[in-house]
């Protein structure tokens, strides 16, 4: 019987001493963190395309310059005269500006030639068939297109009635017309609010740790006790000695 209640008071003891000893912790967690960045954004859409034709001039310079024409009291005056080749569509760019009033006539080589003719045979003084024309002026702009291609002539006449030197400036030109063309894009653009939320997640690995020295010391006081508890009752049962 001493025997067993020794047992149970070691196993008693040790079951308490196990319970109290065995600290073993485990820790394991999961934190979050959510970061959210905001930035601006722009997006550009074509939303159409034009042609556009454009039409420029190449110019080609003919004469640029004074004359002086003198006066006459001849039937059909004097005059001073600029060829020039022209193509068909060309324009014709010019400007005259005289001291006194002068005859200015834009024609063809040919119809030059006839004038001419009816100058000397003491014909009519008015050219036929002309491209342009300004009579009895001291400032004349002048634009025609050119209808035919080929030679032609520019006439400053004075007056045959004027006995007065006519002081020119002549400035001639002929522009070539060229077609130009361009593509334009029609966009639109937008500017949009981008937002962009992440989340990242980190885990705590599991750690385990023996007792403290708290627990240690009263898990020692305990098995004390209970040993001296044990020896105490051991004591008391011994059967006295006959």
């Amino acid at each position: 019987m001493v025997g067993m209640a020794n047992a149970k008071y070691v196993i008693t003891t040790v079951l308490l001493l196990a319970t109290l000893m065995a600290a073993t912790q485990t820790v394991q967690s999961q934190q979050y963190a959510t970061t959210t960045a905001t930035s601006f954004a722009t997006s550009t859409i074509t939303i159409g395309t034009q042609v556009v034709a454009m039409t420029q001039g190449q110019s080609s310079p003919i004469f640029s310059g004074q004359v002086t024409i003198p006066g006459s009291h001849g039937v059909c005056g004097v005059y001073f005269v600029q060829a020039f080749n022209s193509t068909a569509g060309e324009t014709l760019v010019g400007s005259v500006t005289a001291s006194s009033s002068v005859d200015v006539y834009v024609m063809t080589a040919a119809s030059f030639q006839a004038w001419s003719h009816q100058i000397v045979a003491g014909g009519v003084c008015t050219p036929a068939s002309l491209v342009a024309s300004q009579r009895n002026t001291t400032a004349y702009s002048f634009t025609p297109t050119i209808p035919t291609s080929g030679l032609y002539d520019v006439v400053v006449n004075n007056l045959s009635h004027s006995s007065v030197n006519a002081q020119v400036t002549l400035t001639l030109a002929t522009s070539a017309p060229s077609l130009v063309t361009t593509t334009a894009f029609s966009t639109v653009t937008q500017q949009f609010l981008q937002t962009m939320t992440q989340t990242s997640t980190s885990t705590q690995a599991a750690s385990s740790g023996g007792p403290d020295l708290t627990t240690t010391l009263v898990g020692i006081l305990v098995v004390i006790i209970l040993v001296a508890i044990g020896f105490m009752a051991m004591k008391r049962r011994k059967p006295a000695k006959k």
